[in-house]
């Protein structure tokens, strides 16, 4: 199972194939998987990013209006029905043998006369539609269409147009006879993939743009609609720094951090994000100060390993307000932050103590952060009462130490996560039924649930993981590996490896 980060979004899009997507604010589509591969037309509840599918779904008007909104590809089959299962069949292949995460792109089917009238395939690119009828080389001639093309400026009046336009986009400036500009190229159109690169020569045009009169070749330019835009300041061989410039500018500088963007906040580079929590209105002279230092930050740190700046309400995140033990009568505003670490399974967590949020205060909390000045917060669940010798304990946060670290026994602990119970079934059987023979003088059996505890100690980067602390040495735990049957013999082996041959449990009752 993915870490906790990855979790805010259940299966977390790769930001690869939502790259330099505006966040969605109109209706997009949900595949319902139950119900025959139809696709089922969702209200603003269910709005979704867009994602890449690797199947072929049947569609009707309204489903596929819908799509050719939201995708920048569509491929569609217009089928008669005495053919339907062998150009399925040979769609599929296509869609099986390519590697289509390089694009943002969806396989659909209909039958003739209930979208389209003729039969064929048509694919949508952008605002481009093309037929294929000929069904030779059908991976290649759709690759063709969908691949993304990088477009050369010529004139002055195509740079104008490139700057009047209001979605994101990016150019690439380049000197006229540029020695490196073949391999520029081929890296920068496999980090923009969706078919928005540009190109000008600043030498080949009459005179320097007005837009871009300061800036100095080569370099590169994220255009963000509304006349504004952002500048790459390095090298462009550093491919990695590239990518990071265009996922961190293609955030607006504050965000409200709903469900369609939790996987561009909490899933990218950006390891660090900075969250306000607010009820009600947001009060003018909070957000200015809130801004203000977003825009500092900006300026004045690593421009491209900086914080991501987020506000929501309760109602729009109550799993991030839980991280920190938040609910709906917690009094706001309150400011934190989180940080990835994908070592851990739990996010790195901070709370503001300050009782008065102004730009000094919020200023003074990114700072102490920095400078690593502030005290980690850790939630916990209320300490159990435990009696002498129970079978199997339920370790929280707060006795993690003295039931796990600071006991002269050998402890089996399972970490698990009670957002998805059902995947842990299997080793909670495990334990129950090891309980039945353990020898408690030697080895404690317990588990801990990592969404409701935290602890310092604790480094695990994933679940279900089963660790054993060994008596003699707490400081090097031992993890049952997954590729071991979940089964009494195997477990026992692995134990007597650790512990000693039968040390752990009753020699007596090995017949489970």
């Amino acid at each position: 199972m993915k870490a906790q980060h990855l979790m805010f979004v259940c299966l977390l899009i790769m930001f690869a194939s939502a790259q330099l997507t505006p966040i969605k604010t109109e209706e997009e589509i949900k595949i319902d998987l139950s119900s025959d591969d139809k696709l089922e037309i969702k209200g603003r509840d269910d709005i979704k990013p867009n994602k890449i599918f690797n199947k072929l779904y049947e569609v009707d008007q309204e489903a596929y209006d819908h799509m050719k909104n939201s995708f920048k590809n569509v491929v569609h089959l217009v089928f008669e029905k005495e053919e339907e299962e062998s150009q399925v069949k040979l769609l599929n292949s296509v869609i099986e043998n390519v590697n289509f995460t390089k694009v943002d792109v969806i396989f659909v089917k209909s039958p003739a006369g209930l979208i389209e009238s003729d039969k064929g395939i048509l694919v949508k690119n952008f605002d481009n539609f093309y037929w294929i009828r000929n069904y030779e080389n059908l991976q290649a001639q759709i690759f063709d269409i969908i691949n993304p093309k990088i477009e050369f400026l010529q004139t002055e009046e195509d740079v104008d147009k490139y700057f009047s336009l209001n979605n994101l986009n990016s150019l690439v400036l380049l000197p006229d006879n540029y020695s490196f500009r073949d391999q520029i190229i081929e890296d920068l159109e496999a980090l923009i993939r969706n078919g928005d690169l540009k190109e000008a020569r600043i030498h080949g045009l009459k005179g320097y743009n007005q837009n871009y009169k300061n800036f100095t070749a080569p370099t590169l330019i994220l255009h963000k609609g509304n006349g504004k835009f952002e500048q790459y300041e390095y090298n462009l061989t550093y491919t990695d720094q590239i990518l990071d410039f265009f996922y961190l500018e293609s955030l607006d500088l504050v965000n409200r951090l709903d469900e369609d963007n939790y996987a561009r906040v909490f899933g990218g580079p950006i390891q660090t994000q900075v969250h306000l929590l607010i009820k009600g209105i947001f009060r003018q002279d909070l957000f200015n100060a809130y801004y203000w230092a977003a825009q500092n930050n900006k300026v004045n740190d690593l421009k491209y390993h900086r914080l991501i700046f987020t506000y929501s309400t309760f109602e729009e995140n109550p799993s991030l307000w839980s991280l920190f033990d938040f609910d709906e009568s917690t009094k706001t505003p309150q400011l934190v932050i989180t940080e990835t670490n994908f070592r851990k399974y739990q996010l790195q967590k901070y709370i503001c103590q300050s009782e008065t949020l102004n730009q000094e205060t919020i200023q003074q909390f990114i700072d102490d952060f920095r400078n690593k000045n502030l005290t980690e917060f850790y939630k916990s669940e209320p300490a159990p009462v435990y009696t002498e010798n129970q079978d199997i304990y339920k370790i929280v946060g707060s006795t993690f130490s003295q039931e796990v670290l600071n006991k002269g026994k050998n402890v089996l602990l399972l970490f698990w996560d009670s957002k998805n119970k059902d995947l842990f079934d299997d080793y909670f059987q495990l334990l129950n039924d090891f309980s039945l023979i353990q020898n408690k003088e030697k080895i404690k059996i317990g588990h801990i649930d990592l969404a409701n505890n935290e602890h310092p100690k604790i480094t695990v980067d994933s679940v279900p993981k089963l660790v054993l602390y060994l008596a003699a040495d707490k400081k090097a735990p031992k993890e049952y590996l997954k590729s071991s049957n979940l089964v009494i013999p195997e477990l026992k082996a692995w134990l007597d490896y650790y512990i000693g041959d039968g040390i752990a449990y009753k020699k007596e009752k090995t017949d489970l």
